[in-house]
């Protein structure tokens, strides 16, 4: 007897199985991509800035310092941000060691927390043990940033840790904009 093709029996019935299962995958895959964009933005927003070169920051001994005279500087002189004429001793910790520059708030006071790497903080820690207990300005520090002084602070002990502050009665753009001179 010939098959007609009437009597041909239905294909099997697959059902919408197999194609809920690639959508559901597919919606897994999207959700797991934006959230792996989200995570990566979010993690670059609070990364600390570095500084691009060494000569950004400098810390130097202050060899003499002379308030309000700074309108020209002489050669070898450095003017701070109030003014003063500093004359100062060669780089002694640069910028290449400073991990991280951020400006900070601790209370109501705007700061710029520095963060030296391992010889950066060995060569700050002798740095600060060599000035301490002298007489000013023979026991000062100047941090030049971007050629000029932005602070000068005496040293009465030694400072051995990683962290450093940079504080001077700083807003929050003022911090900002020094920790953005420290970075490039």
């Amino acid at each position: 007897m010939t098959q007609q093709p009437w009597d041909t029996p239905p294909a099997p019935n697959r059902g919408r199985g197999p194609l809920v299962v690639v959508i559901a995958l597919v919606v897994v895959l999207i959700a797991l991509v934006a959230t792996g964009v989200v995570l990566v933005l979010k993690r670059d927003d609070h990364k600390p800035a570095q500084p691009h070169t060494a000569q950004v920051v400098q810390f130097r001994r202050v060899l003499k310092a002379t308030a309000g005279t700074c309108s020209t500087p002489a050669p070898q002189m450095v003017c701070g941000t109030d003014g003063t004429a500093y004359l100062l001793g060669p780089v002694e910790l640069d910028g290449s060691h400073i991990s991280e520059a951020r400006a900070q708030q601790r209370d109501t006071t705007w700061y710029v927390g520095l963060k030296l790497d391992a010889e950066g903080t060995n060569l700050f820690t002798k740095l600060t043990t060599s000035l301490a207990g002298k007489q000013p300005p023979a026991n000062q520090l100047a941090i030049v940033v971007g050629n000029q002084v932005v602070t000068a602070p005496t040293i009465s002990s030694p400072i051995t840790g990683s962290q450093l502050e940079i504080s001077g009665n700083y807003t929050k753009q003022q911090a900002e904009d020094l920790a953005a001179k420290i970075t490039g």
